[in-house]
């Protein structure tokens, strides 16, 4: 019971996310908004990083990447440690869909604390907390 909960309230903050990314942007497909939240969430990758973290080739990557800062979702920037080298960058017409969705979640966890009691909250805080702790140490463990 506790992994269908977890995994519907984790796949309906997944379809609401890439769902008002690609209705707000009509150019966006599905693959290119989730590309985009893999770059952002990656924090600055390099081209090679990206294509290691998604399994496909380095060609097929810069492919995506370039398609993505012809729209002007993202773009590159020289690397400051290896100037051979570019970082990924979303660009602020990106992190617009990025608040949208952060005024979804803040919608929700506003309607949490009007639900529940301050304890509750508490506890849901908490476990959270340990949740997280727990998928890092698993990720570290893989």
């Amino acid at each position: 019971m506790l992994s269908k909960e977890f995994q519907s309230v984790y796949n309906i903050f997944k379809m609401n996310f890439y769902a008002s990314m690609c209705a707000n942007s009509k150019e966006l497909t599905m693959q290119e908004a989730f590309s985009l939240d893999i770059i952002y969430m990656l924090g600055h990758p390099t081209i090679l990083e990206y294509a290691k973290y998604m399994g496909i080739s380095q060609p097929n990557a810069t492919y995506k990447i370039n398609q993505l800062i012809e729209k002007g979702y993202l773009i590159k920037e020289v690397s400051k440690e290896d100037k051979r080298s570019y970082r990924l960058q979303v660009t602020k017409k990106f992190l617009a869909f990025y608040r949208d969705n952060d005024r979804f979640i803040k919608k929700v966890l506003g309607d949490i604390e009007n639900i529940f009691t301050s304890d509750e909250v508490k506890l849901l805080e908490k476990m959270l907390q340990t949740i997280k702790v727990e998928m890092i140490q698993g990720e570290k463990n893989d």
